[in-house]
């Protein structure tokens, strides 16, 4: 979306998730001579810059980071999840407000429904609208503040399903 895109007053824009997006021109999503990243992983919720960001669920911190790249994350939140034994997985939330990162700490126990950010703006979050990046991944390979958003066409069953379609988890429901 352009980076003047604001929703209508209460409504937040939300989508994304497994989609191809030729939006990703970067060299770190395109890089010369190798297949391009353009699967994306997640959903976005755009809504305005400074909306309060909620914890689905219970968990703790797992990692905060600023990811400074262009078209990157920005403040970045990896929460981890362990809803009952042996169940382990996390949730990240990008392009969030700087404030984040020296509000919380890893370790921090979250609540269902705490406010853990606010959206951040455009000169923070990677140089995109405001919006939520918001990610479920069951296996976070040893990475600590960051997760690849997108992937290769190529990798893409491999990705989505260690990445499953976050809209359950909201109560939102998969495109048909």
């Amino acid at each position: 979306l352009p980076l003047d895109c604001v929703p209508p007053e209460g409504e937040v824009l939300h989508g994304g998730y497994g989609e191809a997006r030729a939006i990703y021109d970067t060299p770190t999503f395109n890089p010369p001579g190798a297949e391009p990243r353009t699967i994306h992983l997640g959903l976005d919720g755009f809504a305005p810059t400074g909306t309060p960001v909620f914890a689905p669920l219970a968990g703790s911190v797992h990692s905060l980071k600023r990811n400074d790249n262009a078209k990157d994350y920005g403040p970045t939140l990896i929460l981890e999840h362990r809803p009952e034994d042996g169940l382990v997985f996390h949730t990240l939330y990008g392009h969030l407000g700087p404030e984040v990162l020296g509000q919380l700490k890893p370790g921090d126990t979250v609540h269902a429904g705490d406010q853990i950010a606010t959206l951040g703006t455009n000169d923070v979050n990677g140089g995109w609208a405001p919006h939520l990046h918001f990610q479920v991944i069951l296996d976070l390979m040893d990475r600590s503040g960051d997760f690849p958003g997108v992937c290769t066409k190529s990798d893409a069953d491999s990705w989505l399903t260690l990445c499953p379609d976050p809209r359950p988890l909201l109560g939102l429901v998969p495109d048909a």
